[in-house]
């Protein structure tokens, strides 16, 4: 587990007051889980937050936890269920069609949902399982909020867009390419294999990296005052983690962060006012724990203009061709 820390730990108690704003994160139905731990900590500060799963009856459960740890801090109108399931990219954009039909803003938007580390299988499109979750489907969710996310920032600067990623982007060399779905499918030798399933798990972060890095682009062409960061929230002993290393090998997380400390640094980014009020030195960035723009930390590939904007024009095709949906920005 990388334990690399850039900053110490911090109260997230002392971030600013949030009502009045709203948050969706992704992945968050789970106590184990960064994405929790990031929707009730938002929560607490006053924020109305989408809890994410996969199904009802889990963002629930997500909700309930919330409230119950809360003794009374946070109330039942602050918390709501926000249901896909991110492998089904076509659901992704009519949820997201739906959510800005009634929400009126969208001021913090948290991309952490992720599958971990795992052989080449493909979706029904054709797609790497690895990047139909880890890039599609963040990629789809963020650009069917767009309309959104301008009518906001319109009226409250500052709307804050994060993207959880990894260091293990950095196994994936500068001369990776993104021109193609063939690309994107990349087997990195073998269709299952530690090293491999590794490796693809690196390449889907690296595409976290990079969708981050061409959406501030995109975001600054067209005015919106906005944020785009990605973020590597540390070796987190999370659920997924465990279960990815399994029962006989738990000793490897012996030293890996709470959920709590993994949620310190995308809550710094969603939430800090410093972010906005220095936003030159976080936008496009890659913040290390526990909240620290760290370009000295993001590969060469992570830094590469070109395959951020090439990576994009490829999503967008594979989307239209393959998945039979047009998301632009």
């Amino acid at each position: 587990m990388n334990l690399a820390i850039r900053r110490n730990e911090y109260d997230p108690s002392l971030l600013p007051d949030l009502t009045g704003k709203v948050a969706l994160v992704t992945g968050s139905n789970s106590p184990l889980g960064i994405g929790w731990n990031v929707a009730n900590q938002l929560a607490l500060q006053g924020a109305k937050v989408y809890v994410h799963a996969r199904t009802l009856d889990k963002a629930q459960a997500g909700i309930t936890t919330i409230l119950a740890s809360s003794q009374g801090r946070i109330s039942v109108e602050q918390l709501k269920p926000f249901v896909v399931e991110l492998s089904n990219l076509r659901a992704v954009r009519d949820v997201a069609a739906a959510f800005v039909a009634k929400e009126s803003r969208l001021d913090i938007l948290v991309n952490n949902a992720a599958v971990l580390a795992c052989g080449l299988e493909l979706d029904d499109h054709g797609i790497s399982t690895s990047m139909t979750v880890n890039h599609f489907a963040p990629f789809v969710l963020t650009l069917g909020l767009l309309s959104l996310f301008k009518k906001t920032a319109q009226n409250h600067p500052g709307v804050r867009i994060i993207t959880l990623s990894s260091v293990a982007h950095v196994l994936i060399t500068p001369d990776v390419k993104v021109d193609s779905l063939q690309s994107l499918n990349n087997d990195f030798g073998e269709r299952d294999g530690t090293e491999a399933n590794l490796k693809r798990y690196g390449y889907s972060k690296l595409a976290n990296i990079l969708f981050a890095k061409e959406l501030q682009h995109k975001l600054d062409e067209a005015g919106i005052q906005a944020i785009s960061v990605a973020v590597h929230p540390g070796g987190v002993k999370t659920d997924g983690s465990i279960n990815f290393v399994g029962p006989e090998n738990l000793s490897t997380l012996d030293d890996a962060q709470t959920p709590l400390q993994g949620a310190l640094a995308p809550l710094f980014v969603a939430a800090a006012e410093e972010v906005w009020e220095e936003r030159s030195k976080w936008a496009a960035a890659y913040v290390m724990p526990y909240g620290v723009p760290s370009p000295e930390d993001e590969s060469e590939a992570a830094k590469d203009s070109k395959l951020a904007k090439e990576l994009w024009e490829t999503t967008e095709d594979v989307l239209t061709e393959n998945v039979g949906i047009s998301v632009k920005f």
